[in-house]
């Protein structure tokens, strides 16, 4: 018995290393991946269809995309429609859209778990849709928290269809005429799952936003009829148990029922993450096996409890140690199928940790080794006394199933939760690299500076050889620093550190400024030391655009923040359309007025040409355009400063007069 364990649990850690060696693709939930035009993003030619590709198969007749102007004026000129060879892609046609700033907000349900999610994208059309602000409330995207109703029917689901299952088990496994009591345990796990099947039905459609008599037209009600036609014949075969008498005819019809669960069981794996994850099927086989394993494990041992009391001596040993067995091999089956999901659907150790469903994982992780825990006390110390005593057995099982109960609570969440691989994969840290050669042409070098903007940065150089390519070995690699344009600024070095890689990393604020760095990169390799010289240009990154509405004769204040904590800040006096006085207002990171002393501004209106205005300096940082008329719509303005010193400061916003 322990060398099939052992064996057994073996095999659990082959197939765990098979899961983090194996590699898979995985997503979960409608969420977004990608769209066209991307979020963020300036086009200068309209589009005339707007896309956006989702993780899983929405379901077209329960999903919506609308593109809305800043006025909240919808351009969508079609229905929705699914891309062509691309179930995961929906499109909607578009009106011409003008120069300007345009939200796609929409809102999916998953053909394959049913779960509703909703969110907001922009982009601009000729202009940056940088803080640009819209008639839609929502922002962002995601699937909203799991209601209460949709957590407690997965609960219910489960928690009945593994009493069903144990049920079943247990009267396969006692060679006595199953007990009225277990057929009362199998009638009891039936009305949870039909409840959990009603909760589960209601709560997506309530999501969705459809009506019961839409729903079975829809991927919900596939969804659904998946989860019925196995619970009703469950049910059926339960009435049929609880009316015959004969042993083999009841044991018969809870073997039925049970086999119907194990049905539901799929049904419901298939109607999960697991139905989107690629290998699917293998998926799906290890998401059933999951929650059948837990059937036979808690369903078991709570039909074992309500089984005792008609069994004695010796029958009553056999059968605990069969259950016993049985148990032990579920629990390994629970944990390596645990172990291949969560591997899966959170694929990072940071996403294990910062993410709800990591930390879920890890309280579902806590809980089954505290039942793997019992089950050793019981394994070991009980189930050999069976035959003589049953206490110290009924004590730790019952814990067992209560745990087991509060494990499947924490299941139930994580079903409705999205994992952290539905989340579309973040882009590649930014970063400005240069490359050159020494002037023997011994050496090539790639230096990466990430973010690769003036400040703390990170850098790495790789050092091949200038004819084979190959990495070269060096004693160390150090990076000298020169700023060419300003004489005031002192030079600096780095020393970079080795990596298993053959790389050579490291950090530092050498790069204070922004502009373009002279870097001397010297390759230590004794009497075949080479040095090369590169230009490195800081990377500037985007302003970020804060609005901050007015009223009341109070006026909208648009603050552009630049890279460096410095902003420049801008409104209109009064805030409405016709003669208005321009105010421009440069500041540092501290909040203080910068002392620039000349301005120049740029106007260009919607569709026009761009025109030098003319400006007026009421103190060092803060400028005017007297006497300036602007008509409804949007304008855009080009804002640059210089200071007594020199230093150039530029800034770029649209405004929307009488916004």
């Amino acid at each position: 018995m322990r060398r099939r364990l052992c064996v057994t649990l073996a095999g659990v850690l082959l197939a765990s290393g098979v899961a983090l060696a194996v590699p898979h693709s995985a997503s979960a939930h409608a969420l977004p991946q990608s769209s066209s035009p991307a979020d963020g993003s300036t086009v200068q030619q309209a589009p005339a269809v707007v896309s956006i590709t989702f993780g899983e198969a929405p379901d077209p007749r329960l999903s919506t995309i609308t593109v809305l102007g800043s006025s909240g004026q919808s351009f969508d000129s079609g229905p929705l429609r699914v891309a062509p060879g691309d179930d995961l892609t929906l499109q909607v046609p578009v009106k011409p859209l003008p120069q300007g700033v345009y939200t796609v907000s929409w809102r999916t349900v998953s053909a394959v778990d049913g779960h509703y999610a909703a969110g907001s994208l922009a982009f601009g059309v000729g202009v940056s849709p940088a803080g640009a602000t819209t008639g839609v409330s929502s922002a962002g995207g995601g699937s909203p928290p799991p209601s209460a109703l949709a957590v407690a029917g997965r609960w219910s689901i489960f928690a009945g269809l593994v009493l069903l299952l144990g049920a079943a088990l247990m009267a396969a496994l006692i060679p006595a005429r199953p007990s009225t009591r277990l057929v009362w345990l199998a009638g009891a796990g039936w009305v949870l799952a039909g409840f959990g099947t009603y909760g589960v039905a209601e709560a997506q459609r309530s999501a969705a936003g459809a009506s019961w008599s839409d729903v079975f037209a829809t991927s919900l009600g596939h969804q659904l009829t998946g989860r019925i036609v196995p619970t009703v014949i469950a049910g059926v075969a339960v009435v049929f148990a609880a009316l015959m008498w004969a042993s083999a005819v009841r044991r018969a019809a809870l073997v039925v029922a049970g086999l119907a669960a194990a049905g539901a069981m799929w049904a419901d794996a298939a109607s999960s993450h697991a139905g989107a994850q690629s290998p699917a099927a293998f998926n799906l086989l290890m998401q059933f096996l999951h929650v059948a394993a837990v059937g036979v494990w808690i369903g078991g041992l709570a039909a074992l409890l309500l089984s005792l009391r008609g069994l004695d001596g010796e029958a009553r040993g056999r059968v605990v140690r069969r259950m016993s067995t049985a148990a032990a091999v579920a629990l390994a089956v629970v944990v390596g199928t645990g172990i291949w999901r969560s591997v899966i659907e959170v694929q990072s150790w940071y996403a294990l940790g910062h993410t709800p469903f990591g930390q879920l994982v890890i309280l579902k992780l806590v809980l089954v080794s505290l039942l793997a825990l019992l089950g050793a006390v019981n394994r070991w110390r009980n189930v050999p006394r069976a035959v003589q005593v049953v206490r110290g057995l009924r004590r730790v099982a019952s814990t067992e199933v209560v745990v087991g109960a509060a494990a499947l609570l924490v299941a139930a969440a994580l079903v409705n939760i999205s994992p952290p691989v539905s989340a579309a994969q973040p882009a590649p840290p930014a970063q400005v690299v240069a490359s050159g050669s020494d002037a023997g042409t011994t050496v090539k070098v790639q230096l990466a500076a990430t973010p690769g903007t003036a400040g703390f940065d990170r850098f790495t150089v790789r050092v091949v050889d200038y004819d084979t390519g190959q990495p070269v070995t060096a004693d160390g690699v150090q990076l000298r620093f020169s700023f060419p344009s300003r004489s005031d600024v002192g030079a600096s070095s780095l020393d970079l550190k080795r990596q298993p890689d053959g790389s050579f990393t490291g950090s530092g604020a050498n790069l204070s400024l922004a502009g373009t760095w002279q870097v001397s990169v010297l390759v230590e390799r004794g009497a075949q030391s080479a040095e090369v010289q590169l230009q490195l240009t800081t990377r500037v990154p985007p302003p970020r655009l804060e609005v901050r509405k007015g009223g009341a004769g109070i006026p909208t204040l648009y603050t552009v923040h630049l890279g460096d904590g410095r902003s420049v800040q801008v409104y209109l006096d009064p805030d409405r359309p016709g003669p208005l006085i321009f105010h421009s207002t440069f500041f540092d990171a501290k909040g203080v007025e910068l002392p620039v002393t000349t301005c120049t501004i740029t106007m260009t209106p919607a569709g026009g040409r761009a025109a030098p205005l003319p400006v007026q300096m009421l103190e060092p940082g803060h400028f005017v355009v007297n006497n300036l008329t602007l008509g409804g719509g949007r304008y855009h303005f080009d804002i640059s400063g210089s200071t007594a010193s020199g230093e150039s400061i530029s800034a770029s916003l649209d405004v929307v007069a009488g916004e």
